[in-house]
């Protein structure tokens, strides 16, 4: 691996060349740049659609994005019609705000369907949490390097905790709405969720209510590599069904035997999906046997908005979610309260572009 970083550096070094302007790159000034980046995505995207094309199984394969799943459209516009789908989307109220030892978070989930699109209902959740208990920094016998260095490691280590809490908010609402088919913005299964005890408990009670779960991926910059790269190689109006997700984490975690026998006993089997409406390239995550109930919902609820065809009602979520959030003067009040009980510590923490 090291010799592979080494061979990519020394490429990068070959074809360094200095530039005269300054914070301006007129890189337009030579085409060969674009051009011969665009060569050599070209010659991976030719190979990865040869895979896509030749694979043909009932969980890898091609469709037409714009004909599969017609059968349900029928009961697609039904169900969207009568307020029977919903869909959910989280912000942060209060970003999570270290002190110390201890930071706290606090995250607003909302939920709506096409009969409530106006009036969106809200979940707010505060919460904090102690990286070390204060026993064990008392008991804590090393010098000042060690004590340091384990604290800023836990920060380090649990810095997705916001995340994974907020996740866990999501599915929480998923569970007790009232919808048969629930729409949340993001995979399904997330990492964060599936290596925690309590997040594989959430997940087993999703199953088993019966109900319609569809992840919407609306950025895949940081998705699964297959994700991307298969979604590079789509054509306009086709998706692509990549592998189920059950597999995918189990050979992700099939060192970890309690999270390999979890995932392998769940009830049904899901699917990542990639999928080109237009010019951009979205993913999404269902039950195997919801595929074509899905595609059609994301066909007939699609928001008219260019580059950004997912589903509507995932949009207006998160533009209640957003329009009605100010987590900016909420965390002034928390650095205010703070400060009231520990004046310096609430400047220390105090980013210092607010004092300019």
């Amino acid at each position: 691996m090291s010799e592979n970083i080494e061979g990519i550096f020394d490429s990068a070094l070959e074809n360094q060349r200095s530039v005269p302007e300054t914070f301006f790159l007129d890189l337009s000034a030579d085409q060969t740049i674009a051009q011969n980046l665009h060569q050599s995505d070209e010659a991976v995207k030719r190979r990865i659609r040869q895979f896509m094309e030749s694979t043909n199984s009932p969980t890898q394969f091609l469709f037409p994005f714009q004909t599969y799943g017609n059968d349900y459209d029928k009961e697609v516009a039904s169900d969207l019609v009568n307020g029977r789908i919903a869909a959910i989307d989280s912000t942060d109220v209060l970003p999570i705000t270290d002190l110390m030892n201890t930071s706290f978070y606090a995250v607003g989930v909302g939920c709506i369907t096409s009969r409530i699109r106006h009036s969106p209902e809200f979940v707010f959740t505060t919460t904090h949490t102690s990286y070390t208990k204060p026993n064990e920094i008392a008991d804590n016998d090393e010098n000042l390097f060690s004590l340091c260095d384990e604290l800023d490691n836990i920060r380090q280590t649990k810095g997705s905790w916001a995340t994974t809490f907020r996740e866990y908010q999501e599915r929480e609402v998923a569970i007790a709405c009232e919808s048969q088919t629930v729409l949340l913005d993001g995979p399904i299964f997330t990492q964060n969720l599936i290596t925690q005890h309590s997040g594989r408990e959430l997940y087993s009670r999703m199953m088993e209510t019966g109900k319609r779960f569809i992840g919407v991926i609306k950025d895949l910059g940081s998705s699964w590599a297959i994700s991307r790269w298969t979604a590079m190689s789509l054509e306009r109006e086709e998706g692509f069904v990549l592998c189920p997700i059950q597999e995918q984490y189990q050979r992700r975690f099939g060192d970890i035997r309690s999270i390999h026998n979890w995932i392998g006993g769940l009830s049904g089997q899901y699917v990542r999906v990639v999928y080109r409406p237009a010019e951009k390239a979205f993913a999404f995550e269902c039950a195997l046997e919801d595929l074509p109930y899905a595609v059609s919902l994301l066909r007939q609820d699609a928001s008219p908005t260019i580059n950004h065809e997912i589903p509507l009602l995932l949009e207006t979520v998160d533009s209640h979610l957003r329009g009605s959030n100010n987590s900016q003067a909420i965390q002034h009040s928390f650095y205010t309260e703070i400060q009231r009980n520990n004046y310096r510590m609430g400047v220390d923490i105090t980013n210092e572009r607010n004092y300019r």
